[in-house]
């Protein structure tokens, strides 16, 4: 079942953000490395959908976001790589697996401890309506996001909200086929009932 974010209004924005990390973490340590590619995956493209813009918009703090915006592709590399090792991809199967779950921890690290500052930042300079709504537009950009590493996808712009779209829509397609964990939080979809016309097609008696 996919886990649900601690309701944003009992939280900062801080904390609804960092949320992410701790559960990769969480399933770092349990062994679960798939799962800890989902959480970062959701989360790198809601940050980017949310966060990002609203970052540009406050004057100063450019070379930390450049910075950031370094951290979060070499991260977003890295859990491609990742993916495709614990996937079964045979072109990835003699990469140690050993080694690639430490760099998953020290870029999971030094992103967190960034991205801390960067939204801390927000967190001083925006108004507690301002928080409010930001951390909304997260938790649910977080609900629709990818569940995949993107590296080399567009993540701003026009180009960018295309390719959140497009590629959570393949995600989901490729999660289903596969039967895959999806471990974030996603939207519950309730099938409708059906119509008449509906049951009289599936050949279904009235009541």
């Amino acid at each position: 079942m996919a886990a649900q974010l601690t309701s944003t209004t009992e939280r900062s924005l801080l904390a609804t953000v960092e949320e992410a990390h701790e559960r990769a973490l969480g399933a770092l340590d349990s062994g679960e490395v798939l799962d800890a590619v989902v959480w970062l995956s959701a989360h790198l493209a809601a940050v980017h959908r949310v966060i990002q813009p609203a970052l540009r918009r406050i004057p100063g703090e450019s070379a930390a976001r450049q910075r950031q915006r370094m951290l979060d592709l070499q991260l977003e590399r890295l859990l491609r790589i990742a993916e495709r090792r614990f996937s079964g991809d045979a072109q990835a199967a003699e990469l140690s697996s050993d080694n690639l779950e430490r760099g998953l921890r020290t870029a999971l690290t030094d992103h967190a401890h960034a991205e801390h500052s960067l939204v801390a930042h927000l967190e001083s300079v925006l108004s507690a309506e301002e928080l409010a709504v930001l951390s909304s537009a997260y938790a649910a950009a977080l609900q629709h996001a990818p569940t995949r590493p993107h590296p080399h996808a567009p993540h701003f712009g026009l180009l960018g909200m295309a390719a959140f779209r497009i590629d959570a829509w393949r995600d989901k397609l490729l999660d289903t086929m596969d039967s895959r964990h999806v471990p974030a939080p996603r939207v519950e979809r309730h099938p409708s009932a059906p119509g008449r016309w509906a049951r009289y097609l599936l050949g279904q008696m009235e009541r």
